[in-house]
């Protein structure tokens, strides 16, 4: 059985990867093109660059390895008339009406104990700013050698797809493709000194954007942690849910998109949040899975670091191995990396100590090492500290500007995200109304907390949108079952009436 190549489509209207059989012939790509694009195979002119110059065709029966369609290829359709959905989703995208522009939050704590917030300036600005990149912070001033390995002031970051079609697509000298394997000292044998490594900074990432859609959600987490917890010196965490789309601001990049947040039970360990084992976490993946999101990332609360550090060791440790835990290697080019973001809550100093939103990702290198064994926790709060050797173990040397060193800047790993929301609201969940899930200082969620949240939603609404708020599905699915909060997330998601028998067992709740 052959296997499947990735043909990647690039039409004037977007981008579409296209998996099909390597035995395939042209009349199958032809196929697969005009079910994506309307254009009937007979009106299709291809090019391998976007003006036709380099044309592609042959005979239906020709073989597309033979045509110069090979795994990884880009392919344009020259005609104008296509039109593509260009998208790098898993899961089925939600049509919904554009909503009225996003009001600018002002700064200031939310109210205690209310569960909703006033996000600080920080969060303002990323909630409710344009669809197009906010520029980036400045950043601390670093001396910077004249050697290419130094740590860069102000790094820029290109897409990964573009950084490796600049490669040929060759993914065997990245970072994440290297193994960090010590050698032994035997008795009698000869010694095989391990490679040296040298540390630099990452110049592409894998998300260009978080684009946080859905508003009323961010709001309400960070106003339980300014108004409930901050107070007492408690942290939060929550696991962020959305989708992926192509960022059509950047060549060939990836935009996160999110949609909810769910808070898991945690707890303090020192002064950061941890959360527990979670029996309903699957559960919970499953209805968001309904709805066509999935996991992208988690958001946490933390004090102000000393001198403007953007994350602490701990940090960096603790995002490599989420995600290491959230890689995948169905990338065409089977190079194993993460999609998931991890987004810091932090006060602003310049903004009077308001929170502030803050994603980041750590570098394939830190994923690999940390994967790896290599870095070990320390009291250290500025850099990453290479673990010693055993007894009779030999590791390698770390090299930064060509000086090995056991200490690395935090810096050397940090791949910078942007934030941003759209001015018009299509998020899937039209209400954030529903009390969430395992706050400690709130009331546990019951039958009361139904009945008034239908009692505050217009019963003019459709079914399905009076049913669309993130926390509701979660109650349902704890309290009812998992079958019928799916079959809503359904509905939900294909905006369609709600069954009539699903209604009658919730009205049943709240009478």
């Amino acid at each position: 059985m052959s296997k499947e190549i990735v043909v990647r489509l690039v039409t004037a209207s977007g981008r579409s990867r296209i998996q099909i059989q390597e035995s395939a012939n042209f009349a199958d790509f032809q196929a697969e093109v005009e079910k994506r694009t309307g254009v009937a195979a007979a009106q299709q002119k291809f090019g391998l660059d976007p003006k036709g110059q380099r044309p592609v065709g042959g005979a239906p029966s020709a073989p597309l390895a033979q045509l110069g369609i090979t795994n990884g290829a880009q392919v344009h359709l020259i005609n104008q008339d296509a039109s593509i959905a260009a998208q790098v989703l898993t899961k089925v995208l939600v049509p919904v009406a554009p909503e009225a522009p996003v009001a600018r939050t002002d700064g200031g704590a939310a109210a205690a104990g209310s569960g909703s917030a006033a996000a600080s300036s920080g969060a303002a600005s990323s909630s409710a700013g344009s669809a197009a990149p906010k520029a980036e912070p400045p950043k601390k001033t670093i001396a910077v050698s004249g050697h290419p390995d130094a740590l860069k002031v102000d790094p820029k970051f290109e897409t990964f797809d573009s950084f490796i079609r600049n490669r040929r697509y060759d993914t065997a000298a990245l970072p994440g493709s290297q193994r960090y394997v010590s050698g032994q000292i035997t008795k009698g044998g000869m010694i095989k000194l391990p490679p040296a490594m040298s540390i630099k900074q990452q110049p592409y990432r894998h998300i260009d954007t978080l684009s946080v859609i859905n508003v009323p959600e961010m709001e309400n987490f960070i106003g339980y942690w300014q108004g409930d917890l901050l107070e007492h010196g408690m942290q939060r965490l929550g696991w962020m849910y959305g989708y992926y789309l192509e960022d059509n601001n950047y060549d060939e990049g990836c935009r996160a998109v999110l949609e909810g947040i769910y808070e898991p039970p945690q707890e303090m360990i020192g002064e950061i949040a941890q959360h527990k084992d979670d029996p309903r976490k699957d559960s919970v993946d499953r209805v968001m899975e309904a709805c066509g999101l999935e996991c992208i990332g988690w958001i946490f609360t933390t004090l102000l670091l000393d001198d403007d550090q953007l994350l602490s060791p701990l940090e960096i440790q603790r995002i490599g191995r989420l995600q290491n835990e959230f890689s995948t290697d169905l990338h065409f080019t089977k190079y194993r990396l993460s999609k998931f973001v991890s987004c810091a809550i932090r006060p602003d100093a310049s903004a009077g100590g308001a929170p502030c939103l803050n994603p980041f990702m750590v570098s394939d290198q830190c994923c690999a090492m940390v994967r790896d064994g290599i870095l070990t926790e320390s009291t250290d709060r500025k850099h990453c500290v290479v673990r010693e050797a055993k007894k009779n173990e030999l590791i390698s040397d770390f090299l930064v500007e060509s000086k090995p060193t056991k200490k690395l800047l935090t810096d050397f790993f940090i791949v910078r995200v942007n934030d941003t929301a759209p001015k018009k609201h299509q998020r899937m969940f039209i209400h954030a109304k529903f009390p969430r899930e395992n706050r400690p200082t709130q009331p546990q969620r019951g039958r009361d907390d139904l009945k008034k949240y239908f009692r505050n939603v217009p019963s003019n609404e459709p079914s399905w949108s009076r049913y669309a708020d993130f926390h509701l599905l979660l109650y349902i699915a704890q309290e009812m079952d998992e079958s019928t909060a799916i079959g809503i997330a359904e509905c939900i998601r294909d905006r369609k009436e709600i069954p009539e028998g699903t209604q009658m067992l919730i009205n049943a709740m709240v009478q």
